[in-house]
């Protein structure tokens, strides 16, 4: 049947406010909406007038036009590293989102979480067993593309498995808004998160990356070679070396740990902010762990500790059915707040913010280090000590600093 021509086209958030979740998308029974990258991009719904049929579902799914009611927080927070010693090396911190994963799967249940694709762009995807476990390890600080992996989830909600869903806290927002009803069966985890780059800007580095070092098929942001506080970037290239991204090829991270220019704009004003969460589950660093609170495990925080936070009875039930898998000591909010400071408050928005998706079409990637992705003096000298200073060195600085 022909879609009557007087019927209204809905109208979703504004293309600054909306955070790429695609509850949209993933809501239209009509596959009347597609996902797409936007000029700066980021992932933007994008609606077929000819197949909508103005049922407005998707207005009625979206999570920024509809917010959620957060539960109350138990907020219960803990310290936490993985018993394995190799997947906590292999973490971005301390290995207790794999534990958290381990025990959904070991019940049979699916783990969907942000991998990357065979050419180094990411996107969601839903796993089943620990052998697939370490695609979704490793922090990727990009905008990860949701496709429409929240019906996928709600098929196996449906079949009575469970799920862990893992992302941003506005992802939780989506999956929460598109499936409109509460699952016992389904475990949501977000993390402390600053702000998303877009897929393009990720896309434009790597082929600039690749023209000066050759194919590389891996990266991660957070290496550990030399410690948890100081992690580097490090590439594995097509013939199986690894290279350490210095100096100016480590422009990517310069951007988005020091200037904060290349944020989707929604994250400069997040409304996913507080104690108060959507989801079971939030995890990240705990940076400063030890520092005004004792920590009887100081010879652990090298190695990587993630700061784990149950915000109700569900979150704290798979915490708990984790124990075996992963220490754990509790500690106080404000200790774990302190040094996460993302978790109350947005980034700022920079002046050079408004230029840098503008530039970043008409510029060589050369010209948007020496524009935008410069280090400061101060961030050049720390670069400097840790990618070229002995580890042994730095340890023994660190551990001077904290008597």
């Amino acid at each position: 049947m022909m879609p009557s021509m007087d019927r209204k086209i809905p109208v979703l958030c504004s293309d600054a406010e909306c955070t790429g979740c695609s509850a949209c998308a993933n809501s239209c029974n009509f596959n009347a909406i597609s996902i797409i990258q936007n000029e700066e991009g980021f992932y933007r719904p994008s609606i077929d007038a000819s197949k909508c049929t103005g049922c407005h579902n998707c207005e009625h799914r979206c999570p920024i036009l509809h917010p959620l009611e957060s539960a109350e927080s138990i907020s219960k927070v803990y310290a936490a590293w993985h018993k394995d010693e190799n997947i906590r090396i292999h973490s971005t911190s301390g290995g207790a989102f794999s534990a958290l994963a381990e025990t959904i799967i070991s019940e049979g249940g699916i783990v969907a979480g942000a991998a990357y694709t065979d050419n180094l762009m990411v996107r969601h995807i839903c796993i089943s067993s620990p052998e697939e476990l370490h695609k979704l390890r490793l922090s990727k600080y990009v905008q990860s593309e949701i496709g429409f992996i929240f019906k996928e989830i709600k098929s196996y909600l449906t079949k009575g498995q469970k799920v862990l869903f893992s992302g941003t806290p506005c992802q939780v927002a989506g999956l929460k808004a598109f499936l409109v009803k509460d699952y016992d069966n389904l475990y949501c985890c977000d993390f402390i998160c600053h702000g998303v780059p877009s897929a393009l800007m990720l896309e434009k580095y790597l082929q600039w990356l690749q023209q000066h070092i050759g194919r590389i098929n891996h990266i991660n942001f957070r290496d550990k070679r030399k410690g948890w506080y100081d992690s580097l970037r490090v590439v594995i290239k097509d013939d199986g070396r690894q290279k350490i991204l210095r100096g100016n090829k480590d422009a990517y991270w310069v951007g988005f740990n020091n200037h904060d220019n290349n944020l989707q704009l929604s994250c400069y004003n997040c409304h996913y902010l507080g104690m108060k969460r959507n989801s079971d589950i939030t995890i990240a660093d705990f940076w400063g762990i030890g520092k005004d609170k004792p920590f009887g495990h100081k010879g652990d925080i090298e190695k990587g500790v993630s700061m784990v936070m149950a915000n109700n009875q569900k979150g704290q039930n798979l915490i708990d059915l984790s124990k075996h898998r992963m220490e754990t000591v509790e500690r106080n909010v404000e200790e774990a707040v302190k040094s996460n400071q993302s978790i109350l408050h947005s980034s700022p928005k920079p002046a050079s913010r408004d230029s840098f998706y503008k530039d970043i079409n008409c510029m060589t990637f050369d010209e948007m280090i020496k524009r935008h992705l410069t280090p400061s003096f101060k961030t050049k000298l720390v670069k400097i000590m840790r990618e070229y200073v002995p580890f042994c060195i730095i340890k023994q600085i660190r551990m001077k600093n904290q008597h």
